[in-house]
């Protein structure tokens, strides 16, 4: 028996996405992308869905993506899993905006103290499984150099709650695509060290080969699916014309 379920919250001032994908029977889930406000709205979130979580995933190291990891990780216990190209950011996250560290204390009131033993690596190609699921890694460099994104298979008709969405089902395949890809743009590559020439070559690396049905959660915004972003999205149109 299987009570699977994904549900998706925006979080914070950035409105960043954080799902949580999981299992009743089981009563295990992973979170991705904990921001802002997380700490607070990620306990209530657990407990209202009835399972204890196994793991952290995050997409890269913006602060948005991470505010709220330092204290979930020690609350719950479990492992952070983060791309080590990453790294700079898990030490130092105003660094993402070329900031000194006081910034985060300065203009956000954030004191960071990263958990560090509660961090692990997430690495291209790698298959992980949490709540009885698996998840395929893949590298997509250009937002940040060590953005990754993950691919929830076989997750066929599971239910989807997000308020920022329209899909109330999942397809086999979901792709869990932090700032990767939105629906009708990407994210960003002016930050330091991205890439505008790496994200067009995550694009077509990542999201063209995967079936039109295919949903995407994204790291903001509504869900959108692989057809829709391959007909309308004009960033994929110019990676495909560059690259492909």
């Amino acid at each position: 028996m299987s009570d699977r379920f994904v549900l998706g919250v925006p979080l914070g001032r950035w409105q960043t996405n954080c799902y949580l994908i999981g299992d009743r029977d089981r009563g295990t889930g992973v979170l991705i992308d904990p921001g802002e406000g997380g700490e607070t709205q990620v306990p209530a979130l657990l407990e209202r869905a009835g399972v204890r979580c196994e793991a952290i995933l995050l997409t890269h190291g913006h602060l948005d993506h991470l505010w709220a990891v330092p204290s979930l990780a020690r609350e719950l216990d479990v492992p952070v899993l983060l791309h080590p190209d990453d790294r700079w950011l898990w030490d130092e996250p105003a660094a993402a905006f070329g900031a000194p560290p006081e910034l985060l204390a300065a203009q956000f009131g954030l004191e960071w103290d990263p958990p560090t033993d509660h961090l692990d690596t997430v690495t291209d190609g790698q298959r992980l499984s949490f709540a009885g699921m698996r998840f395929d890694v893949q590298h997509n460099p250009g937002h940040t150099p060590g953005h990754v994104t993950y691919l929830g298979r076989e997750l066929a008709d599971v239910p989807v709650g997000f308020a920022l969405g329209d899909a109330e089902a999942a397809s086999e395949d979901v792709l869990f695509a932090g700032d990767l890809v939105f629906a009708g743009s990407i994210g960003r590559t002016d930050f330091p060290r991205g890439s505008i020439q790496d994200m067009f070559r995550s694009l077509v690396d990542t999201v063209l080969p995967l079936e039109d049905t295919t949903l995407i959660l994204s790291g903001h915004g509504p869900d959108t699916t692989v057809g829709h972003e391959r007909a309308t999205n004009p960033f994929l149109a110019e990676a495909l014309a560059r690259l492909g």
